[in-house]
């Protein structure tokens, strides 16, 4: 994933027969901090660069999920439109538009670029439509975890990655519509939800305050306590503790990463803390639960030396 500057980062993806074959496929994929309006950066090739004045056209499809700030949106099928937080848009091929944030404000947007007859088929059924690109998602971790999981995976680069990738597509793509759809019975207390669940899913390699969440979402901490509880089963700390120890997991299954380096990365107050923490949540410690999930993975056959 090629790094732009500190959380920004972008990449565009082979593809080859095989991968078209899937009928879903990824093109591209990135994150962009914007600070100020401006256009894009240039180190993006033809046909994705584009200036505001002129707009652009795509040959394929792309979903594009903004998560803090605010922007514009214009497309020939719906004019001038203002973008917010908790929103996703979907750009369609041969349908010129243009986006960007606003003055002042910025935005962080992920995106995705997309093509294949599955996406073309989703537009003739009418599930996704030029004249309807705006979905009022709210913040959603159900939408923002499969734009991480695919830089994850390019980052690794995995066997597989387009088949994973289209997977990761599908998923925010039905979570984006299912969240549309819900947005209109939501009230405020599951957006703060929302919120909170997003904010702690992006910081899970960091220690949050709950309280001073709490007080940034503009509730009393025990009341804020007592939402988040009702609707996901954990206080918010145990919420995302769990999310931590899950980030444990896959580092000490994907990497070489010691338990302490892992400690530090998710800033436990120290590798003993780590451990007895990790094994209270999984009845194993860290190193046992490496060497199981690695066994379990060994393809070679039993007694094989």
């Amino acid at each position: 994933m090629r790094r732009i500057a500190k959380n920004e980062r972008f990449r565009y993806v082979p593809v080859s027969h095989r991968d078209r074959l899937w009928d879903l496929y990824l093109t591209a994929t990135g994150r962009i901090v914007h600070r100020m309006p401006g256009d894009p950066d240039r180190g993006h090739p033809s046909p994705y660069y584009y200036t505001w004045e002129n707009g652009r056209v795509l040959p394929e499809f792309a979903v594009s999920y903004v998560t803090h700030g605010r922007g514009e949106f214009e497309s020939e099928a719906t004019g001038h439109r203002v973008i917010e937080a908790g929103t996703v848009f979907l750009l369609f091929p041969s349908v010129w538009h243009r986006y960007r944030p606003a003055a002042g404000v910025g935005w962080t947007n992920y995106w995705a670029c997309f093509a294949g007859p599955y996406a073309e088929r989703l537009v003739r059924r009418n599930v996704i439509s030029p004249e309807r690109p705006i979905l009022e998602t709210g913040l959603s971790e159900q939408i923002l975890r499969p734009f991480l999981t695919l830089f994850d995976r390019i980052d690794q680069e995995l066997a597989g990655l387009q088949q994973l990738a289209a997977a990761n597509i599908l998923e925010i793509l039905g979570s984006a519509l299912a969240a549309d759809r819900a947005h209109e019975e939501g009230g405020r207390l599951d957006a703060i939800v929302h919120e909170a669940k997003l904010i702690l899913a992006e910081q899970v390699e960091e220690s949050v305050d709950t309280k001073q969440l709490a007080r940034s979402l503009g509730l009393s901490y025990d009341y804020f306590r007592h939402v988040f509880k009702e609707q996901t089963g954990m206080a918010p700390h145990q919420y995302h503790l769990q999310l931590r120890i899950n980030r444990a997991k896959e580092l000490l299954n994907g990497t070489d990463m010691t338990t302490q380096d892992i400690a530090l990365t998710l800033q436990f107050e120290a590798p003993y803390h780590f451990c007895r923490i990790f094994k209270q949540k999984t009845g194993m410690t860290p190193t046992q639960w490496r060497r199981g999930t690695r066994r379990e993975e060994d393809p070679r056959p039993v007694g094989h030396e």
